[in-house]
């Protein structure tokens, strides 16, 4: 642990996990160093904000580029939470790559349900020491809207191709997609507004994902394609299965074919493995497959498929199976 030294009223923990945003390039290729990335990162601040009264504590709990990211690693940033004094800071900065962001931010989205202190990821399109990068008005932007008092829960900062500066829910974030560096979500709204608007703080609630991670426990999310085998699909070792629907909410649910979910849930009925459909709206369906799927025992969950997997992950790694789950 780091601290910055600052006049301090303003504390914030720093917890750097690799990425773009904490890389450095090397014979042409980026590699992470969140080492380095803390320094360059402040010492970037205070130059553009001689004047900031922030107090920085850095913690460095993950070094690796966010598309290696483990399920191991993802407990190990929960453990880092759970075992900080959150109370002790103003808010939460966490430094972390784009490939995965949106992963990362709907599973926090749901261990971090209720906690009191705005948790902020931070990105960037190129290293922090390359000129085109975004990492510094990002990074900028998360401490602006912390000495705002933005109000608890889980979110994403990010600078668009426009020049905008957008706010972003971290259960409504959307993955970046191939030939865009853009980021998008339902919530996304300019820095600049949210800076003028009046913000209710969030009542301070126990994150019970901190508490209690007792399991650690593989969950498999499927993604939907004209050709998937469901009957190949290996299901060892799987505690449950996100089932993601096509935009219409609905997914392949022939009664008899190995490219039907159908034959997906026979097998995880005979192994006690509940199969979860994302998203999924049951009182509304307007498809015949995915009210079939539910039917034959798929769980609906009205969610984005990355935050229902975030909240299964979490859930089950709490040691939650059944109705409790």
């Amino acid at each position: 642990m780091r601290k910055t030294k600052g006049a301090g009223s303003l504390r914030i923990l720093l917890i750097l996990t690799g990425g773009t945003i904490c890389s450095r390039t090397e014979s042409g290729n980026r590699r992470s160093d969140v080492h380095a990335a803390a320094t360059v990162l402040e010492e970037r601040y205070f130059a553009a904000h001689p004047d900031s009264d922030v107090q920085f504590t850095a913690e460095k709990p993950i070094n690796r580029l966010s598309e290696d990211l483990t399920p191991e690693d993802w407990r190990t940033l929960l453990r880092t939470l759970a075992q900080t004094d959150l109370t002790a800071f103003s808010g939460i900065l966490i430094a972390h790559g784009t490939d995965t962001l949106d992963q990362t931010a709907a599973m926090l989205s749901a261990a971090l349900c209720g906690i009191s202190v705005p948790v902020i990821l931070v990105s960037a399109i190129a290293p922090p020491l390359d000129p085109q990068t975004n990492a510094h008005v990002n990074f900028a932007a998360a401490v602006q809207l912390l000495q705002q008092r933005l109000a608890g829960g889980v979110w994403a900062v990010y600078q668009n191709s426009d020049g905008v500066t957008y706010l972003h829910s971290g259960a409504c974030l959307r993955r970046c997609t191939h030939g865009s560096t853009d980021f998008f979500s339902d919530t996304m709204q300019p820095v600049d507004a949210v800076l003028c608007a009046d913000r209710i703080p969030a009542e301070k609630n126990t994150c019970f994902a901190l508490q209690a991670m007792t399991c650690e426990k593989e969950i498999c999310l499927v993604h939907p394609y004209t050709g998937m085998r469901y009957d190949t699909l290996p299901l060892d070792g799987i505690a449950a299965i996100v089932q993601e629907t096509y935009h219409s909410e609905t997914a392949n649910a022939q009664t008899d074919s190995p490219y039907s979910v159908q034959t997906l849930l026979r097998r995880c009925r005979a192994a006690g493995i509940p199969c979860y459909l994302a998203p999924c709206t049951e009182a509304a369906q307007c498809y015949g497959s995915a009210h079939d799927l539910v039917a034959a025992g798929a769980i609906p969950l009205y969610m984005p498929s990355a935050l229902a997997y975030g909240a299964v992950w979490v859930g089950c790694q709490c040691g939650l199976t059944g109705n409790a789950l």
